[in-house]
Parts: structure tokens; C-alpha cells; sequence
């Protein structure tokens, strides 16, 4: 899918999206704070991938895997 093939889509909004910064900081559960240090202090997870898994959640907090 292009674009060009999506002529409903507005691009404008959708760069704005793209370009805009990564999440800063997120809401997390108690109980998924040691993951979160464990994770980080190991490298196996960025502070990117997490923000972006509380944006995923409905309610916009992170909960233990």
C-alpha cells in the first residue's frame, strides 16, 4: 500500500505521527517496575519498547508480562 492508493488518507497528519518524538515517559503498574529495571540494566529492552507497550494498553499503563 502506497499513498497514491489511499486518497482519503491525510498525509499531513500522518508525517506529523511519524516525525513526532519518541514517548518520554509512561505510566507503569507496581508490579512490573522490577521487569522494567531488570530489562534495562541488562539491555535487552529499550526505554522506546516499553513506552510504546504502555501506549498499546487501553488504559495506557504497564502491566507485567
Amino acid at each position: 500500500m502506497t499513498w497514491e492508493d489511499e486518497g482519503d488518507l491525510d498525509p499531513v497528519y500522518y508525517q506529523e505521527l511519524i516525525d513526532s518524538p519518541e514517548p518520554r515517559e509512561f505510566r507503569t503498574a507496581p508490579a512490573a517496575v522490577h521487569e522494567i529495571h531488570v530489562n534495562l540494566t541488562l539491555g535487552t529492552m529499550d526505554f522506546a519498547e516499553f513506552a510504546a507497550a504502555a501506549s498499546a494498553e487501553r488504559d495506557q499503563v504497564l502491566r507485567p508480562f
